[in-house]
């Protein structure tokens, strides 16, 4: 009898090795998702890079949990935002807008930029900058 060996790593046996009984239950869905399609396929998705997603399923990422979090919910788990300028937007979607500088391309960008800025309760954004782009004195 032949045994066949897997030649990939288990993503969720990595990541509940590391995580323990209190896994959340995004950190499986991210591991999954690395099972089914490639780590580096997964990190585009969700907008960071793949030695990221590997320190999460290692659980020794030492950056913004949370969003890293939220891009996996929006990405890879449907969940939604109610966004002031658009209604319902992934979450993944929310943060890539808040991410993107001021810029005169069309209205909607500017109108989105704002909205980032000017009191929407999911901005990760800190008071710091006023709607034109610049930074407060």
């Amino acid at each position: 009898m032949t045994v066949i060996s897997k030649s990939k790593t288990d993503n969720v046996d990595r990541a509940r090795s590391s995580w323990g009984d209190g896994i959340p239950e995004w950190v499986i869905a991210l591991a999954e998702a690395c099972n089914r399609e490639s780590q580096a396929a997964i990190a585009r998705r969700i907008d960071y890079s793949s030695p990221t997603v590997s320190q999460v399923l290692s659980n020794s990422y030492p950056g913004d949990m949370s969003r890293f979090e939220a891009a996996v919910r929006g990405a890879l788990m449907a969940e939604t935002v109610t966004c002031p300028a658009q209604g319902a937007i992934a979450i993944n979607v929310c943060l890539a807008w808040q991410k993107k500088p001021f810029d005169t391309t069309n209205s909607f960008r500017i109108r989105m930029y704002q909205a980032c800025r000017n009191g929407c309760p999911h901005s990760r954004i800190p008071n710091t900058q006023n709607d034109t782009g610049g930074e407060n004195p």
